[in-house]
């Protein structure tokens, strides 16, 4: 799996320029003043760059993504049939709510598959990981309301619809361009602009042979 994620096209950039350090380096030092700034300090300079478990940031980043994950693996398990939050009269509207479950899931997954690999990475490139949690939710219920055009009959499998919410939140850049892909045949404005620019092309070539010589 982790194998798999680092060929995505947008994952292919910079793959190396901001991994961890094991050595101390510049910022590591003593500042000009004398004072040094606190290891993990989220206001000294070069804090994006430092190795995510030797920083402040990094370690709450992974706190907060190991507790989501709890949260949304018992919200995926356990069974409730009571009102939404507790709220009467608060019922789930046309999306149901496993589909942002499993949307955050599978971009969760993602982040610790990609940390397995990349262990040593920055707090930075930790930190534009977990940005995929935000991409993930929209493109998720796309999928989902899409899911009668995506998965043909299938998508009276409710199994295989959260599976492919899941897989669209693990490969946020290949949801993305699928999900393009599919606007492009469905809109009528592509079809109409194709339509239009070969009526152009008939004209002008039926009017450039009624001027050609007889």
């Amino acid at each position: 799996m982790a194998s798999q994620t680092g060929r995505e096209p947008a994952e292919l950039e910079r793959t190396g320029s901001d991994g961890g350090r094991d050595g101390p380096g510049p910022d590591d030092g003593p500042r000009p003043d004398g004072r040094s700034d606190p290891e993990g300090s989220a206001t000294g300079p070069g804090w994006l760059d430092r190795t995510w478990y030797r920083s402040r940031v990094g370690i709450a980043v992974i706190a907060g993504d190991l507790l989501l994950t709890a949260v949304l693996v018992a919200a995926a398990t356990l069974a409730y049939d009571g009102p939404l939050l507790g709220v009467a009269g608060l019922s789930t509207g046309i999306v149901p709510p496993y589909v942002p479950v499993f949307s955050l899931l599978g971009a969760l997954g993602f982040v610790f598959t990609t940390l397995i690999e990349r262990f040593d990475g920055s707090t930075g490139r930790l930190l534009r990981y977990n940005f995929r949690l935000l991409a993930a939710l929209p493109l998720g219920i796309g999928v989902f309301l899409l899911s009668d055009v995506v998965l043909a009959e299938a998508a009276s499998n409710d199994a295989l619809v959260a599976g492919t919410v899941f897989l669209a939140g693990l490969y946020v850049n290949l949801a993305y361009k699928r999900l393009g892909a599919l606007a492009r045949r469905l809109l009528p404005g592509e079809r109409s602009d194709r339509s239009s620019s070969s009526e152009d092309d008939g004209r002008s070539s039926s009017s450039s042979e009624g001027q050609s010589p007889g």
